[in-house]
């Protein structure tokens, strides 16, 4: 995370549906790539162009002296406003699909690493209030990386280990009926600091890499299957929750996702584990080449991208002053990222403005109204999902407790739906010899792609829920009524 408190550092250095039919809206028709099609591709593809809510929950004290008799006027330490519910909708109203909210924990965790229900109920109801807008969602343990808490190197590996499980672990139970909007990022730029204790160490030699930053990558790969098992054991929808993980300093090359060093987890379910970069520059050249390097690498491969931070410069930017070049060099980037199966997600502090070269605001959250709307629309347009059906159509029925959408296609219908509120599984049916028969009752995603139709036939469905020790009533309202495509 970037804030203005931060002695400046190098963070980065070197540098339908038919099976053959996915088409991508790009700007340059030059760089669209055909990439593999799984669960976890599509649905990283749908969180479109996001924005970062930054230095508001991840503000924290660096020398560990500082402490507030109200420990929720930490949300507006650093950035000075507290977050409303009128900038979440205006985040939403601007075109982004996704929301990330960076949360640093440590400054609120007791000696046995008990969250503060104050503040884990703080944290909630913003999230609730994202998801009542229907964005998607990424909450991250931010900058928790700090000794006797987590800290990658082997002497604290122990510790480190016990903090994040601990911490994950009621997070997970906080949210784990949430739907999968909601997505988990385990650790943000886990990094150690020099001999001296002076600085973080952001950028290393790749050509002969230290034994503590060795030590370190391996820690890493530690921790992050550590948060992971504890995250698919604490059950619900966690079982198939999509998580974010990150390499050193959550690098976007040869020092983090790129490095030899780095594995990614285990998981018990296949498809679900997002890579996690960030990225800061304006070079064109370096910029897209970068992309280029993680897409031949992942998304090339069916593993999906979340540029979780992105800006012009990781010091901040005169936005304000330039927004000609911003756009174009943004929309550029954007653009050349969805094409490769990446979204990406703008860092805004709401720190900066006219003639503020450390600038990263584009949404002030006092007023809750977007201040550089040229950016902001070639941003989101330029990240807008492009998986698209060219076979298929849409069709939404609103239930009385369930809005139902349905993908048609010629041999299969996608339906999905929203999370009912206390919901622990969902039943679909289908109308067969006059009678409505179930498919499953034990489905605990809200969705399921249902095969083997005909052409060119209609088809009726139900969809229920069991809440509270029984299923949601239905009547024909809430029939979803579909023909497959020809």
């Amino acid at each position: 995370m970037k804030n203005i408190f931060r002695k400046a550092a190098a963070l980065l250095t070197a540098g339908v549906m038919c099976v053959a039919s996915l088409a991508f809206s790009a700007s340059a028709e030059s760089s669209r790539q055909k990439l593999p099609e799984n669960d976890a591709m599509t649905f990283v593809d749908s969180m479109g162009a996001g924005w970062n809510l930054g230095n508001a929950f991840d503000a924290w004290d660096w020398s560990r002296k500082t402490k507030k008799s109200n420990e929720l006027d930490w949300e507006t330490a650093w950035c000075g406003a507290k977050t409303t519910k009128e900038l979440i909708r205006t985040v939403k109203n601007a075109g982004f699909r996704t929301i990330r909210i960076p949360v640093t924990w440590l400054e609120h965790v007791d000696s046995n690493f008990n969250i503060s229900s104050k503040w884990m109920n703080r944290v909630k109801e913003v999230i609730d209030w994202c998801i009542e807008e229907d964005l998607y969602v990424i909450l991250d343990a931010h900058h928790d990386v700090w000794t006797g808490y987590y800290y990658p190197v082997k002497s604290e590996l122990s510790n480190s280990k016990k903090y994040l499980t601990k911490i994950w672990q009621q997070i997970s139970d906080t949210f784990k009926n949430y739907s999968d909007k909601l997505v988990f990022e385990i650790i943000n730029e886990p990094r150690i600091r020099n001999s001296d204790n002076s600085d973080w160490i952001w950028w290393y030699n790749i050509n002969g890499i230290p034994s503590e930053i060795k030590d370190a990558l391996d820690c890493i790969n530690q921790l992050n299957q550590a948060a992971l098992d504890t995250i698919r054991a604490s059950g619900g929808k966690n079982k198939e929750r999509y998580v974010l993980v990150g390499g050193y300093a959550t690098g976007h090359s040869d020092l983090g996702i790129l490095s030899p060093y780095f594995k990614m987890p285990t998981d018990t379910v296949k498809n679900r584990i997002i890579a996690d970069v960030h990225y800061y520059g304006i070079g064109a050249k370096s910029s897209l080449s970068a992309l280029e390097d993680i897409y031949k690498k992942y998304t090339a491969n069916g593993i999906p991208i979340v540029i979780t931070e992105y800006g012009l410069n990781h010091n901040g930017y005169k936005y304000s002053d330039n927004t000609d070049i911003a756009v174009k060099r943004m929309s550029e980037f954007v653009s050349y990222a969805r094409d490769r199966g990446i979204s990406v997600v703008l860092w805004d502090n709401n720190y900066g403005g006219k003639g503020i070269s450390t600038s990263h605001k584009f949404i002030d959250r006092a007023t809750a109204k977007v201040i550089t709307p040229e950016i902001v629309e070639a941003v989101v347009k330029a990240g807008a999902p492009a998986i698209k059906t060219t076979s298929s159509s849409t069709k939404t029925t609103s239930t009385g407790r369930i809005k139902v959408t349905a993908k048609i296609y010629s041999d299969k219908v996608k339906l999905s739906w929203g999370a009912v509120e206390g919901a622990t599984n969902y039943a679909i049916y289908q109308y067969k010899d006059g009678v409505y028969k179930a498919l499953s009752k034990k489905l605990t995603k809200t969705y399921v792609t249902i095969k083997g139709l005909k052409a060119g036939t209609n088809y009726k469905f139900l969809v229920r829920a069991y809440v509270n020790g029984k299923w949601t009533s239905v009547s024909s309202k809430d029939v979803v009524s579909i023909t497959t495509t020809k």
